[in-house]
């Protein structure tokens, strides 16, 4: 039977090889792992459409491999409008019943936002859970992370070579061919092209279709992806066909040209467009959701016999975006936000949340989600926002060198407290839980003793190196509640200083949703932190591109609105230090407040920044 098996999955007689291992799934674990390993390919699981009813009784029985099967094919297929949550349920009685590749595709779903909400931070727990579990799918994607690199994780493609490398010869059994797969990206990551072709090859032969594409654009492609070998293109893809890889029948979108349409006879154009129209039907019925949005791009432009028409462009991009196509969200939030050929229903907010749903599954529309997030719109992902999408914006823009990067860098000559709060060796302490609590700890008390003290600039400096060390604590567990009581401690002591006071909500805004994931349940008061984070950011935001008469009042006495600015912050510090020295043997009585700004607006005036205190923006206010 285990030949059996294998000999079919390997002739993609899918199936075949799924009812031949689903006989004894619940006894065998060669038959549990060969089940497993075909539901996980597209170009398999495409093929058991026709057998969901049959699948479901089966899985309503309580065998958790149907249930786990039922759940891709709502997954992969999409047939329903209910299908996000009839493969939730699936997965979770799947996972509930040993099936740690279930645990992995819920992982997927809380990723890219499938359950309302993308949620990094449980995507990555349930990754390591299901990793620790067994799940060939989450060695698989943690693999495929190492080589391409992903959101906190650095491509190494050397390393994931040797292991992938190491599994392959220490393996007893015969492996899932998607290792081949995997090897083949990582060698041609590193160059190496006729060791990828031939672990490409090797992939396609053992029952991974999907790697026939991976061959043809290898073999076939420039380094820009342009077909320049179209025979051998058009023999590698239609193999893939034969195989039902989905990718196989974008044959014709990769091959089409304008010059080669335009090159054409009326016939041969007319064949070509039904061609393209019949290709991408079948890759889209299969699962593909870029064959929607490629037929969306013919509709909108008017290209290769298409007729031009926007209402089916919206409709094809839609289908896209409903299985998952990061493009297809992308061009809907277009359609709206800037070419205005959107239909009449859809405003900005449905455009900026396309956006951001695009950006989730990997598209480039992150400036577009922070642009509408600063302009009022996706309010209700301020968590997520402002937690990882305004962190990795701000440090594009800072590769990048942007104009409206909101957050600079501060000069660290700028501040020169007055004693060291933690001790000079701090570059040799790395990530040690117990040292990093010891410098969080100790920085929490100079700042106290400094506050009461009255050295703001000392309270700022502290707080900026507790926020270092908090940064990397955070992600330590059993340090959750401890940080927690810090921050809050730290945070009432911040005045003055918007952007510092921002990063240290967004550290405390991180340690609640991590509670939150722990305890199972939402606090209200991250919430409302969400609301102070998106208020500060956006003051800041305004502030940063020169909108200073546009920054909201939002406390009861008016401040200046330089108060906001990158210049005010660099120097506060300093000039604050100068006002007090100023003042050093004025007693603290009635009215000194009005000395002190003083002497404030004067030190910052020698930084050319022009103030007005609080006296000064509230005439009407009795101070002292």
């Amino acid at each position: 039977m285990k030949e059996t098996i294998q000999e079919l999955f390997r002739g993609y007689k899918s199936r075949e090889a799924f009812w031949a291992a689903a006989e004894n799934v619940m006894t065998d674990r060669w038959s549990q792992t060969m089940l497993l390993r075909l539901v996980s390919k597209k170009n398999h699981i495409v093929m058991l459409r026709e057998d969901m009813d049959r699948i479901r009784e089966l899985a309503d029985s309580g065998n958790p491999y149907m249930q786990y099967t039922y759940a891709r094919l709502h997954d992969v297929l999409l047939p329903d409008p209910d299908s996000v949550e009839t493969f939730e349920k699936y997965y979770t009685l799947a996972m509930e019943g040993g099936i740690a590749d279930a645990k992995m595709q819920l992982a997927f779903a809380y990723r890219d936002g499938d359950f309302g909400e993308m949620d990094r931070r449980r995507y990555r727990k349930l990754m390591e859970e299901a990793l620790a579990e067994g799940s060939d799918r989450a060695a698989q994607q943690k693999l495929n992370e190492m080589i391409f690199g992903a959101d906190g994780v650095e491509a190494e493609p050397e390393k994931a070579l040797r292991l992938i490398s190491e599994y392959l010869s220490g393996s007893e059994e015969e492996p899932d061919p998607i290792y081949y797969k995997l090897r083949g990206n990582a060698e041609e990551k590193l160059g190496k092209k006729e060791e990828a072709v031939a672990d490409y090859r090797k992939a396609a032969e053992n029952g991974f279709a999907d790697a026939y594409f991976w061959l043809a654009i290898l073999i076939c492609c420039d380094e820009n992806g342009t077909v320049v070998d179209s025979d051998r293109f058009t023999e590698i893809m239609s193999a893939g066909q034969e195989a039902n890889s989905p990718l196989g029948y974008l044959e014709t979108a990769c091959l089409i040209t304008p010059e080669l349409y335009e090159a054409a006879d009326e016939k041969s154009r007319s064949e070509l467009r039904n061609l393209l129209e019949e290709q991408l039907s079948l890759a889209s019925l299969m699962g593909e959701c870029d064959a929607p949005f490629w037929l969306g791009h013919y509709y909108e432009n008017g290209l290769y016999g298409f007729a031009q028409d926007n209402g089916l462009a919206w409709q094809m991009y839609a289908k896209a975006a409903w299985m998952r196509s990061a493009e297809g969200y992308a061009s809907l939030s277009r359609m709206v936000l800037e070419d205005g050929t959107a239909p009449e229903d859809k405003d900005e907010d449905f455009g900026y949340e396309c956006a951001y749903r695009g950006y989730a599954l990997g598209s480039d529309t992150l400036e577009t989600v922070i642009r509408g997030y600063r302009n009022g719109h996706l309010t209700h992902h301020a968590a997520v926002i402002e937690e990882f999408l305004l962190p990795r914006y701000e440090e594009l823009c800072d590769e990048e060198d942007c104009d409206d990067y909101y957050e600079p860098e501060i000069e660290e000559d700028c501040y020169a407290v007055s004693e060291t709060p933690v001790s000079e060796d701090r570059a040799g302490e790395g990530t040690d839980p117990q040292r990093l609590s010891e410098i969080c700890e100790e920085c929490l008390a100079k700042a106290e003793e400094a506050d009461k003290d009255r050295r703001p600039w000392d309270v700022a400096e502290y707080a900026r190196r507790y926020a270092d060390a908090a940064d990397i604590l955070k992600g330590y567990e059993h340090m959750l509640n401890s940080l927690y009581s810090w921050n809050s401690k730290l945070l009432d002591l911040i005045v003055d200083r918007p952007r510092l006071k921002l990063r240290l909500c967004r550290i405390q805004l991180s340690v609640l949703r991590w509670i939150e994931a722990l305890q199972g349940h939402e606090l209200g008061m991250a919430d409302d932190l969400a609301d102070e984070i998106r208020e500060l950011s956006g003051c800041i935001s305004l502030a940063d591109e020169g909108r200073l008469d546009e920054i909201p009042q939002t406390e009861l006495l008016k401040r200046d609105p330089v108060e906001w600015t990158a210049a005010w912050e660099n120097v506060i510090d300093e000039a604050d230090r100068m006002a007090y020295g100023e003042l050093k043997d004025v007693p603290m009585h009635m009215g000194w407040c009005f000395a002190f700004w003083s002497a404030r607006a004067a030190a910052l005036g020698k930084f050319g920044i022009e103030w007005r205190s609080p006296g000064l923006m509230n005439p009407g206010v009795i101070f002292d």
